[in-house]
């Protein structure tokens, strides 16, 4: 499927409003790692009026290595899947919803998730598109929107 022409890219500004409360960011100017590292771009963006959060250590880096680097990436992501059942027959429908909805971890998020108010990495749409083939179905999987995202990773358990 080639919809590089439909993502929309990555902001030249950075979001960071898109930082996870969870994740780690990083002040550290003399670290070596810091022109490839999320944690460093979120910190070094980070809001004035920001009163608190959980920050890396510059004691983590040493000798060029740092134990939570995160190198940048940037993956594109799918908002929603409002026609995903336009092409299903009726009889598959219910299990259809129902194995998406188990695999997107319950209705709450199945809407979010089928809405666009929640976005899908490239695992979830794979796997939604594998799902529906393997139901049979020979039609493109369409999302309603692609965009470019950074990929926070989750912290290193310490």
């Amino acid at each position: 499927m080639d919809i590089d022409d439909k993502v929309t890219p990555l902001s030249s500004e950075f979001d960071y409003s898109q930082v996870p409360s969870w994740y780690a960011i990083c002040h550290n100017e003399s670290c070596s790692l810091r022109q490839d590292c999320l944690r460093y771009l979120a910190g070094s963006n980070a809001p004035h009026n920001l009163e608190m959060a959980l920050c890396v250590m510059p004691s983590m880096a040493k000798d060029g290595h740092c134990r939570l680097y995160d190198k940048k990436t940037v993956v594109v992501m799918a908002a929603g899947f409002t026609t995903l059942y336009d092409q299903v027959l009726k009889s598959d429908y219910t299990h259809m919803r129902k194995a998406i909805t188990k695999y997107l971890h319950g209705a709450k998020m199945y809407y979010e998730y089928k809405d666009g108010r929640r976005a899908l990495n490239p695992e979830q749409q794979r796997w939604i598109r594998d799902f529906v083939a393997k139901m049979g179905y020979d039609f493109e999987v369409k999302f309603d929107r692609f965009f470019e995202a950074y990929v926070f990773h989750h912290p290193v358990a310490l």
